[in-house]
């Protein structure tokens, strides 16, 4: 199965493959079948499938199916959110009404997220980091008003040394939608195979497990 890597989505690890890809694994297994990940960028990896090289990739976007490419159903949702420190007391009803503060996001948001962040990236008080895993820290440390990160990145760093670290200091903004990612498969009938099995998962709280594994409980 082929991937890239994006903790904690994908990882490239001996057992800890990140939340998209234990899915994907934790299904095959139930199903089976004994799954190896290798990691390429995604593009290549979707021309790999189509040709018969390797089997399944995963995560795909908005994808559909195609010769030789089956597109599986959702196995996990992508949430694009806007954070701020709870305790600033901001409460933006869109997008536009974060121009004008401070803002921290992931190095080539512009390209995820559309025109508005190209006209935001040209604030001054605005900044790209290489480093995600520095963002929840800076948005911690009340260094800018607001963070623009997925969901689940955020918090997966945010909590990598301690699984219990307090994350109602933290308001999220939900003003983008979310993206569902899925698996793709050469085969159409092992992908209906793991649409079944998926459903089945999913109604056993296997996804909800997985997330716990990487996250921690995220109520607050």
């Amino acid at each position: 199965m082929l991937s890239s890597e994006g903790p904690p989505h994908t990882i490239k690890h001996e057992e800890n493959n990140g939340i998209d890809l234990d899915v994907v694994k934790a299904v095959l297994s139930r199903l089976g079948y004994n799954v190896k990940f290798h990691f390429v960028p995604l593009g290549r990896a979707e021309s790999l499938i189509k040709s018969g090289d390797f089997k399944a990739m995963a995560p795909i976007f908005m994808a559909q199916d195609d010769d030789n490419f089956f597109v599986s159903l959702p196995i996990v949702q992508y949430a694009p959110t806007v954070f701020s420190l709870k305790s600033n007391n901001l409460n933006p009803a869109n997008l536009a009404e974060i121009k004008g503060h401070s803002v921290i996001t992931f190095q080539g948001a512009p390209g995820y997220f559309g025109p508005f962040f190209d006209e935001l990236s040209q604030q001054k008080n605005y900044f790209e980091s290489p480093k995600m895993k520095v963002i929840p820290e800076l948005i911690r440390k009340g260094r800018y008003d607001y963070a623009v990160l997925d969901k689940f990145i955020f918090y997966y760093f945010y909590r990598l040394k301690n699984k219990e670290r307090d994350v109602s200091i933290f308001t999220e903004h939900l003003l983008m939608p979310a993206v569902t990612a899925s698996a793709a498969f050469s085969d159409k009938d092992l992908r209906d195979e793991f649409n079944r099995e998926l459903a089945v998962f999913l109604l056993e709280g296997g996804y909800q497990r997985i997330v716990e594994k990487y996250l921690g409980k995220l109520e607050k």
